[in-house]
């Protein structure tokens, strides 16, 4: 398997190409989903692509966020730019950019932003062009296995940062400040401390995990490529981590590797993902790294603590002191004390006492050993030189030999000839990523030649190897371009006549209403059992003919596949198509012969998107502003609603009231709350439950000043609603009055 590693800067691309990865992952300046990270350009990334393939290493660039379309001219410059330096893939996100992004004939990767998590997504994204899928984090072994069936390289995040939103479906940050993850500005929000019930704590902080255990596993299953986050951690980091992950897969047993990967980074002691159920994956009292365990505290008084005996804590490391799991604080150690048995540390806080525990967050000394390690490209020298004749020198590295002659005649020793010992010391000078690791000499001996000659030599074959190890690495790069998917092409515009209103909502009472009044609905289905889909069905919700969609659930995992399908089966004769928040659900839309109205959960930022997609109609993503808005062919808005900001496939109600899903203690009325305000959260019950986290402020652009929009059609998402409740919502829109409460959403300001 590859072993991936992040780059987010210069000095950390060189510490993972040095600690032994395959391959990097990098973003440039603009469109990829760290923008805050220091990143790369398009003066210097041809330089940093041509240190990586000297020593064999891949480049993949990240263009893993939404695109708007006046930005295509400025994303086609870094595409060409990548594209010509060499980079072995492009990580994408926007299928709206795809003709950009093809047209450079790099391979393409469906990045985790895009949400695939199973057959259906996977086969849907081969249809478009990609060579490679990285997985959602949420895949358990037999969605990846599933997966693997669609012919497609899999890539899996190993270990690092675990999003607590389902991939690509995180709207948090960007309905807080602007800051949008899907333009790679997320502000974390779910690092912060939330309350429910009672409880108080990191709520929506999800551990890191570290998967170093079951790579074997995760093999078997058809994973090619192994990814470890962290585009915003330390060079130290990223050095610490690939080593680990370099010798576990070359099967080189460390027993300390986990010692030291905790010290390096970790939140929340390490989680290995979703495939032991979905687990206890929050880090609901440290929001940080948490480091290891190594101590406790004696004794503490004013100025100092005194603790048990920590061997390898030394001067310049980090500490954490925390108390029942809750940090307390912590410092960088500027001097110990040894005291037998315990050392004594002086510290500014006088907050600690005795058994709170010590836990290292940084190891310096294991800092500047990783640091001062370097890997060279080994070479082989020979030299040839003999009385009257040109002197020779043959290099050869990686499959590549070159071979230089001098100007220079040698000549016969006047007093001391020239000898193997002399052209060493010359070989052995800097050749940058290159080192001579052995050396032949073929010499006269009476032979002279002025070291001065041999060291032009050596500077011209050392760069004429390190140019042909280069051209061999492009001559076997191969340019991955399929033909063009064949997808539908419809520039939207209600072709197939849908009202102006499309209300979405759970209510059976309300949908009916809609019938009645001639107004296109979606049903949202809260409980998958098959005894609550007989109820719909028997509901008398279809008896008027109404125009009604059915809602995909964004998340359908291996287990959860045939429970939608069989709804589906069972009421697809009612239906007029599907709204699909995941390319998965449009895959398999198709599947089914139906329509389908593209869901604000596709992040449709461009008109070329909509094509791609081959949608017949569509709601455009959230984070757009009204300019931005009309400037796509009449889009569905999303027009009043608490839209979901998060999609959780943990389980709230375990993580605060405990127990089991045997007895399951889940009320639908829990709800996060912040400064911010509450946010409510609603199940979708299938095979697994999964839990969305709705937004904080209504969107209502009823009678709202500073609104004009081109579309005439908006999404009204009632669900949860009562029936009186609705019917006033939809009534004041029906009648162009002002609807009281709630917010412009991005309308007025859309997104950074």
């Amino acid at each position: 398997m590859e072993l991936l590693a992040p780059a987010g800067n210069a000095a950390s691309l060189k510490a993972a190409v040095y600690s032994g990865a395959d391959a990097v992952y990098l973003g440039m300046d603009l469109f990829n989903a760290r923008a805050k990270a220091d990143n790369f350009n398009s003066e210097n990334i041809s330089q940093y692509i041509d240190f990586c393939h000297l020593y064999g290493v891949k480049v993949y660039i990240a263009f893993n966020t939404c695109v708007k379309d006046k930005e295509m001219d400025m994303l086609r410059l870094r595409v060409r730019a990548a594209a010509d330096a060499g980079a072995d893939a492009f990580i994408v996100t926007d299928i709206g950019a795809m003709d950009i992004f093809r047209a450079s004939g790099v391979p393409l990767h469906a990045s985790t932003q895009m949400g695939i998590h199973n057959l259906e997504g996977a086969l849907m994204a081969k249809e478009l062009g990609f060579k490679r899928i990285v997985l959602s984090r949420e895949c358990r072994i037999e969605d990846i296995a599933s997966v693997k069936k669609s012919g497609l390289e899999i890539e899996v995040f190993v270990h690092g940062a675990l999003c607590v939103s389902f991939s690509g479906g995180c709207l948090m940050s960007s309905f807080m400040s602007g800051d949008s993850g899907n333009r790679g500005r997320c502000n974390q929000p779910c690092r912060r401390e939330y309350s429910c019930g009672g409880n108080r704590g990191y709520l929506l902080s999800a551990s890191d995990i570290c998967r170093i255990s079951d790579l074997k596993k995760l093999q078997d299953a058809g994973v090619d490529s192994c990814k470890i986050e962290g585009r915003l951690k330390t060079p130290y980091y990223v050095a610490e981590v690939v080593s680990a992950y370099r010798d576990a897969l070359d099967g080189v047993v460390d027993k300390s590797a986990l010692s030291k990967l905790k010290r390096a980074y970790n939140r929340g002691g390490f989680i290995p993902g979703y495939d032991r159920g979905n687990g206890d994956i929050i880090s609901r009292d440290m929001a940080n790294n948490a480091g290891e365990e190594v101590g406790k505290i004696i004794c503490a008084g004013k100025g100092r603590i005194e603790t048990s005996d920590i061997p390898d804590l030394s001067v310049g490391d980090g500490i954490k002191i925390s108390r029942r799991g809750v940090e307390i604080g912590g410092m960088r150690v500027d001097k110990i004390e040894r005291r037998g048995g315990s050392l004594v540390i002086p510290c500014k806080s006088d907050n600690y006492r005795a058994g709170d525990i010590v836990s290292i967050t940084y190891d310096e000394s294991r800092d500047r050993e990783l640091c001062i390690e370097k890997r060279y490209i080994p070479f082989d020298a020979a030299i040839e030189a003999a009385v009257g004749k040109a002197v020779a020198l043959t290099l050869s590295a990686s499959g590549v030999s070159v071979r230089e002659e001098s100007e220079y005649i040698a000549q016969p020793a006047k007093s001391r000839a020239t000898d193997k010992s002399d052209i060493s010391g010359v070989m052995d000078k800097d050749n940058g990523e290159l080192k001579c690791v052995s050396l032949s000499a073929e010499i006269d001996g009476d032979c002279f030649v002025p070291l001065s000659v041999i060291n032009d030599l050596r500077k011209r074959a050392v760069e004429k190897l390190r140019y042909n190890i280069l051209h061999n690495y492009n001559l076997i790069r191969v340019d991955y371009v399929q033909p063009l998917a064949a997808m539908g092409r419809n520039e939207g515009g209600a072709k197939h006549g849908m009202s102006r209103l499309i209300v979405m909502s759970d209510n059976i009472a309300i949908l009916k209403l809609c019938a009645e009044n001639n107004i296109d609905c979606i049903l949202q289905i809260a409980d998958y059992r098959a005894e609550n889909i007989d109820y719909i069905m028997k509901s008398g919700l279809f008896e008027n003919n109404s125009r009604i969609y059915m809602a995909i659930p964004k998340i359908i995992r291996v287990a959860d596949m045939s429970i939608v399908k069989a709804a589906i089966s069972k009421i697809r004769d009612n239906l007029v198509g599907l709204y699909c928040d995941n390319i998965g659900a449009l895959y398999l839309a198709r599947q089914f012969n139906m329509q389908v109205i593209g869901g604000t959960g596709l992040n449709i930022y461009n008109k070329n998107c909509i094509a791609r997609l081959g949608v017949d109609d569509y709601a455009a993503s959230l984070e757009l502003n009204v300019s931005e808005l009309n400037a796509l062919p009449d889009p569905i808005v999303y027009a009043y609603g608490r839209p979901p900001v998060m999609t959780l496939t943990h389980c709230p109600g375990k993580l605060i009231n405990g127990g089991s899903c045997g007895d399951c203690k889940w009320s639908s009325d829990m709800k996060y709350s912040d400064a911010y305000g509450e946010y409510l959260l609603r199940r979708i019950k299938i095979s697994d439950c999964y839990f969305e986290l709705l937004n904080p402020d209504i969107i209502n652009i009823a009678g709202r000043d500073g609104i004009k929009l081109n579309a005439c059609r908006y999404l009204l998402d009632v669900t949860g609603y009562s029936l009186d409740d609705a019917k006033n919502i939809i009534d004041a829109y029906l009648r162009g009055k002002k609807c009281e409460g709630g917010s412009a959403g991005h309308l007025l300001r859309g997104v950074k």
